[in-house]
């Protein structure tokens, strides 16, 4: 256990140092204020959310918060115009202290790290979607730590719960037999792909499924085919009932750590697993392969500086700072491709100048696998959604002429 509090306290201390902050304790100091316990409890567990209170989401159509927000010039959608509902997974933003599992506490760092994915993430569905976002008891980040492998997976699978909960929940009650998209990020993307296998892949929900996009986490090349029947990764820009997953590193890293490990769900049981190569769909030319597509094809990244600091998570408060407007996104940052091992590899020099706050050395560009290809994405969504109703015309007719 001392080791994984001490690698978690290097985290919170590297964290700390590029936000620009000076701070005066000691690792021993952070991993008490932020470690999890030592054993994982139930009982010791917050309190189920109810998905029937919309204090449970932290969007939805009926409240007003950062995900409402549109691009320069561009007005509010026409609520009839916004055929499609996005259920959306949100990352890790937990990281303590004193729990397993995070109480969703609205004036804790958790809720003020979901600004920055409501806006960088949840906006770009705004033109065509209805977005529902549900808070739930999210794994604390040491979960990931394959030093402590038995409370980890016990508390991913307790925040799974959650997700299929509210999944449950919004179809019930919210989607209405609307098409839908699944999203999420990271640890969001872990639970998203296994509530894509158990909830959607061999269900008769799966024709309403436009497409999933659980990017930001390391999927094993042979994910899909242990234990998905139907579901594959997407392969051209627009297509319909599939997945997009990558992870994003500039090109002057070593990539993916080729001894890294993470925890994968599969129907036989939890592994933690090092993936020699990860599943990767290019964001800019939307096919599995390693041809590079050139800057001129990137659509435009959103440079959204994120609200949360270190301060924020050592104090574990929500500071209540919030996003007022979107800047304008830039396009043309980037070349992307997936190298041979799934990492997807982006020109460094190019973009740390927009997107460099909590990115050291390794390049590591986890925290914006979204915004880098914002424009991106959200043109492909609106491609996908196209193509899904035409083709749903064209077997309305079909079925018409017979």
């Amino acid at each position: 256990m001392k080791r994984i509090l001490l690698t978690l306290a290097k985290i919170v201390g590297v964290i700390v140092v590029l936000f620009g902050v000076t701070v005066l304790f000691r690792e021993e100091l952070i991993v008490w204020r932020l470690g999890p316990p030592d054993t994982f409890q139930e009982a010791n567990a917050p309190a189920a959310p109810n998905y029937a209170d919309l204090h449970f989401w932290a969007a939805h159509p009926a409240k007003s918060e950062t995900s409402d927000l549109r691009l320069p010039g561009v007005s509010s959608p026409v609520p009839s115009k916004q055929l499609i509902d996005v259920f959306y997974v949100h990352p890790t933003t937990y990281m303590g202290p004193g729990l397993w599992n995070s109480a969703m506490a609205l004036d804790q760092s958790a809720a003020q790290t979901l600004e920055t994915m409501l806006g960088g993430h949840g906006t770009i569905f705004g033109d065509c979607c209805r977005f529902y976002a549900p808070r739930y008891r999210e794994a604390h980040i040491a979960a990931f730590n394959a030093d402590y492998v038995e409370n980890g997976i016990e508390a991913l699978d307790f925040a799974y719960r959650d997700v299929e909960a509210a999944f449950d929940y919004f179809l019930e009650y919210f989607n209405e037999g609307r098409p839908f998209i699944i999203a999420g990020h990271s640890q969001g993307s872990l639970h998203a792909m296994r509530l894509l296998e158990t909830r959607v892949d061999m269900s008769e929900v799966r024709d309403r499924l436009i497409a999933a996009y659980p990017i930001g986490f390391w999927f094993p090349e042979d994910r899909l085919e242990r234990g998905f029947e139907n579901l594959g990764l997407c392969g051209e820009p627009g297509q319909t009932g599939c997945l997009i997953t990558y992870d994003v590193f500039g090109d002057g890293s070593v990539g993916r750590d080729p001894e890294g490990r993470m925890p994968q769900w599969y129907a036989s049981g939890w592994e933690y697993e090092v993936p020699f190569r990860t599943l990767c769909v290019n964001p800019i030319s939307w096919q599995v392969n390693g041809e590079t597509m050139p800057r001129e094809r990137h659509k435009g990244g959103m440079p959204l500086v994120p609200t949360f600091s270190a301060i924020d998570i050592l104090l574990n408060r929500n500071s209540g700072a919030s996003y007022e407007a979107l800047p304008e996104p830039i396009p043309n940052l980037t070349s992307a491709f997936c190298r041979d091992d799934g990492s997807l590899m982006v020109e460094a020099k190019e973009t740390l100048p927009y997107f460099s706050k909590g990115v050291d050395d390794s390049q590591m560009y986890h925290t914006y696998d979204w915004q880098l290809f914002y424009m991106d994405i959200k043109d492909n969504v609106e491609l996908q959604v196209a193509n899904y109703f035409r083709a749903q015309q064209s077997t309305q007719v079909s079925e018409t002429a017979q």
